[in-house]
């Protein structure tokens, strides 16, 4: 069986301690090996001072020959023990064995062993990357019902230096992966080349591993900033392991650190983030021996300026116009022109607008609305009164109410006639489709009783089927009334 190779790290620790004066059973116990490594390394070093390492140039002058030299198998079964290549690489190397590089020895060993993963150290200059990635959240308290809201905790980290930014969200949605970007631009000061996320919907519209389609809304952002989009490919999160990696650090220390406190709103949750994000920055790199912060004032120069003009995160969505002139956009109802009526169209909203598109010149722009079920219209997207008067869903849906009775003829004439034919098409096609439900002769009585009050409005209609007045037996039903001399007529009242 091959002897233990002992990893430099520990050879060097073996010869402080014992220079400390240490016992071998007690180095032995302090950096879990056997008490014979301890005394090998230890009479090594006590015999002469190991193999000058030439500062200069460590490299042998003589390196024919050094591939059929090295235990292939010996370096195979420490890399199955959890051995980095890199630390074997590195033994060897300082030993006077290995000749070469790092890339030229991972060369030889995966030429014997095809199997090892591939895994190589990634350098990235000074303001190139920024990788992008989600994680779940901490849960806040909401006050009022008591109930745990869940977050998402959003991570973009320079790959340069692991300098990082981070907040808590509601959702991954657009609209807040979006502000997310902005967010973290405005931390760095600055934007890289190439922006590296996940496949979410709100980065990716459809997966490919190639040439994948990035989200409108996405690509508008990055032309805004000047920036590349490059997605990782689906299931690798080894094309973007600084992200996580570093959520994997930044999560188990923040969380734990935070795992007493309760916290009650988005605001104070974020707040708090900050403030240990400043400390996380201050912590010294284990592998790169510095601070984020350090590495990060060294990369600061590199990344690209700002805009001058700040990005508005609009949202992006695909719907096209309906008859009546307007299409569908978050529960309400926008105006467009009508020659677009069928044709898909893109729409662009923020917090306060709607922008409505085609083949990228706007065709319409609209105040947002507050509020679910509301039409927002310009007149002037109306066709002709003429014209809308006589196209033939309107004609149609006349001739569907007049074949109901002559009630609902008159309810939907009402509703299809004025200055805008098309204004109340919607409602008028729904009036008509009430018959399929709650029948033709219900129908009848209750635009009749509707007509009568001047009330065309659906929920109106609505009510009137709903609340079983309109039965026909009820109308005729005879009233029988007991002898009162006090009243006139007879006792009977029909």
């Amino acid at each position: 069986m091959a002897a233990e190779v002992l990893a430099m790290g520990k050879r060097d620790e073996i010869r402080r301690l014992k220079q400390a004066g240490m016992g071998n059973r007690a180095i032995a116990r302090a950096l879990r090996c056997s008490r014979k490594t301890v005394a090998k390394y230890s009479e090594e070093s006590a015999a002469s001072v190991p193999k000058a390492i030439d500062q200069d140039d460590p490299r042998p002058t003589s390196p024919e020959g050094w591939v059929d030299q090295i235990a292939w198998n010996d370096v195979h079964a420490e890399f199955l023990r959890g051995v980095p290549v890199k630390v074997l690489h590195e033994e060897l190397f300082e030993a006077g064995k290995v000749p070469v590089e790092y890339p030229g020895f991972w060369k030889q060993l995966r030429k014997r062993f095809p199997d090892l993963p591939q895994s190589m150290h990634r350098v990235f200059a000074p303001g190139s990357r920024t990788e992008i990635d989600y994680c779940d959240g901490i849960e806040i308290l909401d006050p009022v019902t008591g109930e745990l809201v869940s977050t998402q905790l959003f991570v973009g980290v320079l790959c340069h230096s692991r300098y990082a930014f981070a907040e808590f969200t509601l959702t991954q949605k657009s609209a807040d992966f979006l502000a997310s970007h902005v967010r973290m631009f405005d931390w760095f000061g600055g934007s890289t080349q190439v922006l590296s996320p996940d496949n979410l919907k709100s980065a990716v519209t459809k997966t490919h591993r190639y040439d994948p389609v990035i989200n409108p809304a996405y690509t508008r952002l990055a032309s805004h900033y000047d920036v590349a989009v490059v997605p990782a490919r689906v299931r690798t999160p080894k094309d973007k392991a600084i992200v996580e990696r570093t959520i994997q650090i930044f999560q188990r220390w923040f969380f734990f650190r935070v795992r007493h406190r309760t916290f009650t709103s988005l605001m104070e949750l974020n707040k708090c983030l900050k403030e240990h994000l400043e400390l996380f920055h201050d912590k010294k790199h284990r592998i790169l021996r510095r601070t984020r912060r350090e590495m990060f004032e060294a990369e600061k120069a590199a990344l690209h300026p700002l805009p001058e003009s700040p990005y508005i995160v609009s949202v992006h969505h695909r719907a096209s116009p309906y008859s009546d002139c307007h299409l569908v956009f978050d529960k309400n109802y926008y105006s467009a022109p009508y020659q677009l009526r069928g044709q898909e169209l893109d729409v662009w909203a923020n917090d306060t607008t709607v922008e409505i598109c085609n083949h990228g010149d706007r065709v319409a722009f609209h105040c947002r609305s507050k509020t679910d079920g509301k039409f927002v219209t310009d007149d002037k997207h109306y066709p002709p009164e003429h014209q809308a008067y006589c196209e033939a869903t309107p004609t149609e849906i006349r001739e569907m109410g007049a074949k109901i009775g002559p009630n609902t003829g008159q309810l939907i004439l009402g509703l299809l006639s004025g200055s805008r034919p098309l204004r109340y098409l919607r409602r008028a096609q729904g009036i008509v489709g009430l018959a399929r439900k709650y029948g033709v002769s219900r129908l009848e009585r209750a635009s009749l009783t509707a007509n009568a009050f001047g009330q065309s409005t659906l929920p109106f209609i609505e009510r009137l089927l709903k609340s079983g007045r309109l039965e026909t037996n009820e109308d005729s039903r005879p009233i029988n009334r007991s002898p009162n001399p006090l009243l006139r007529g007879t006792g009977l009242l029909h």
